[in-house]
């Protein structure tokens, strides 16, 4: 499995997430992201629609990864 920030919204609100693992045809990608002014308790996880599937260690470790950086 490669994780792969992809990127903040400039504001440090928002972070993009693509996961590849072996054997799978599409990428998993997800953004953790807040509302601007709130705290980490407010944050959110949203997975792309088109998304492949994303690992559950995967939002564990972004989610360490975001609690830094949020």
């Amino acid at each position: 499995m490669e994780i792969t920030t992809v990127g903040t919204d400039g504001d440090d609100r928002a972070i993009e997430f693509l996961v590849a693992t072996e054997g799978a045809d599409v990428d998993g990608h997800f953004v953790i992201h807040r509302e601007h002014g709130q705290g980490w308790e407010t944050a959110r996880l949203t997975v792309d629609p088109e998304s492949g599937a994303v690992p559950v260690a995967a939002v564990e470790w972004a989610v360490e990864f975001a609690r830094e950086y949020l």
